[in-house]
């Protein structure tokens, strides 16, 4: 990849200087929701059972807490899996692992649907996040997080910026593995019949810099959900193997509320499929990458709308 002209942290502040960097504004709201009857759920006893466990789960992590710095770096990058995992298994979400997910100096960018979008990474590769500093002061998310090297940007400040691309290029320059959602907020995943509001309109490209700094390649990642459950146990009106948006985290909704609906779901599948694309001989400034990686994630996704998919999806259960 070609490094001789990168974008220098001045030039970098002043195009975002504005101080919209990173901070869209999602439009996707309770429309985008599968309608009543469409997606089957689950029994009252097992979603408590479900949030039981995702309660032991969550504590899981805060025994990891204490333990964490003293561990080597593979150490805590097993311990970051095995908590990942167990957050699915108490969700009673099913993991299906398409391509090869980097596992060593790459800059992993993906689409962003959900909270569980987190949790599926850190379940299949030892990244280290990018996040908003907001999640810095979560309870026991926020240590967890910073603990596991989360990179965090504070949006509100675009002129620490360039700092923070030069925070991820040094990681990759280390071997290490950076995930990003150049989206920079969540979207509810599936383009619908009646609007665009299914994705973003780009991928924003100042963090690709850093891939460009650092000679590393970009991995595009496409994170998709769907129902699949065997036919003689679905629901009245439900569709097998459908996408779905049930699953998002959409705008102006808590996080209990997205959690609830999740855990509710039945035959819920995450599918994390890794692009690859001969990236060292493509493009090499941040803007025709973020194109480059927006066009690979998107024509992974689906393209029809989910109100009526169109027959099932062999599943392929990788864990």
């Amino acid at each position: 990849m070609d490094t001789r002209t990168p974008t220098t942290p001045d030039r970098l502040a002043a195009a975002h200087a504005s101080g919209s960097l990173w901070r869209p504004h999602s439009i996707c709201g309770p429309a985008c929701l599968p309608d009543p009857g469409q997606t089957p759920r689950a029994s009252g006893p097992r979603q408590l059972g479900r949030l039981v466990a995702l309660v032991g789960a969550l504590l899981f992590g805060g025994v990891l807490l204490p333990v964490l710095p003293v561990l080597p770096r593979s150490g805590r990058q097993a311990a970051g899996r095995a908590w990942a995992r167990s957050v699915l298994r108490a969700g009673g979400i099913r993991l299906d692992v398409r391509g090869r997910p980097p596992l060593r100096r790459a800059l992993l960018v993906a689409n962003h649907v959900s909270w569980l979008d987190v949790v599926t990474i850190l379940a299949v590769t030892p990244a280290r996040l990018l996040a908003k500093h907001e999640v810095r002061n979560w309870p026991l998310i926020g240590p967890l997080a910073a603990l596991g090297g989360t990179i965090f940007i504070d949006r509100t400040r675009p002129r620490t910026l360039p700092q923070t691309v030069a925070e991820v290029a040094d990681v990759l320059r280390a071997d290490g593995v950076v995930a990003v959602f150049p989206e920079g907020t969540t979207w509810c995943g599936v383009p619908r019949a009646t609007g665009s509001c299914g994705w973003a309109v780009r991928f924003r490209p100042a963090m690709f810099q850093a891939a460009v700094d650092a000679a590393a390649p970009v991995v595009p990642v496409h994170l998709g959900y769907r129902i699949a459950f065997p036919a003689r146990r679905r629901a009245a009106g439900a569709v097998r193997g459908a996408d779905t948006t049930a699953a998002a985290f959409l705008a102006e909704e808590s996080l209990y509320t997205s959690v609830r609906r999740v855990l509710a779901l039945r035959g819920l599948v995450v599918t994390l499929t890794a692009i690859d694309e001969p990236w060292s001989d493509g493009p090499t400034d941040r803007r025709r990458l973020a194109t480059a990686a927006e066009s690979a994630v998107r024509a992974t996704g689906p393209t029809a709308p989910p109100e009526r998919p169109a027959g099932g999806v062999p599943l392929e259960l990788a864990a």
